[in-house]
């Protein structure tokens, strides 16, 4: 078994708990017909959360050819725990006997998703730009990842701006990352 195979079960545990708790979660509510109102916010992040780790995860295998070490590994595990608390959160655990409102969720549990995916996108590209300055690529580095700072600055910007417009908006404008994503992926 190759170093790669053996840390990918670590990995692969994580992000199946990760969309364990977000399918609990949705279970919870569907079966709770009457006490939940939803709202269209919770469930969009929650699918752009979903989208997001399988994003991840089918990237990890991409990195099999490199040499593992602990030192490459570690980082990949510290994303992983950023989706996996991601997923966590992106969904209430229980719909109360009073009842639920989705908006009202995500309203409360907005800041600390959108600071959870901030800092999901901004570990690897802050690794990844470290890693690149130090082996001495200069500032090319930087700017070969300029959408993955617009899309932090979306996201921080979601932490602090609660208008519903903004958040419609911004959902549109990152829906094309995974359409692009998986367009290019259907199509190899």
């Amino acid at each position: 078994m190759s170093g790669f195979e053996y840390v990918s079960v670590l990995g692969a545990i994580v992000v199946g708990l990760a969309l364990t708790d977000v399918l609990v979660s949705l279970h919870k509510l569907l079966r709770a017909p009457g006490l939940v109102r939803w709202d269209w916010a919770a469930p969009t992040a929650t699918v752009f959360a979903v989208l997001t780790i399988i994003q991840i995860w089918w990237g990890l295998f991409a990195a099999q050819d490199q040499p593992l070490t602990i030192g490459l590994f570690l980082p990949e595990l510290i994303e992983l725990v950023l989706l996996f608390l991601l997923a966590a959160c992106a969904l209430p655990d229980d719909v109360p006997a009073g009842g639920l409102d989705l908006r009202l969720y995500y309203d409360r549990n907005g800041p600390y998703f959108w600071t959870l995916y901030a800092a999901a996108l901004a570990w690897p590209t802050l690794t990844t730009v470290g890693s690149g300055l130090l082996a001495g690529h200069g500032l090319a580095v930087v700017t070969d990842r300029w959408v993955d700072f617009v899309i932090l600055g979306v996201f921080i910007s979601l932490i602090f701006i609660r208008n519903r417009w903004w958040h419609l908006a911004a959902f549109a404008l990152m829906s094309l990352g995974p359409i692009g994503w998986m367009s290019k992926a259907i199509a190899a």
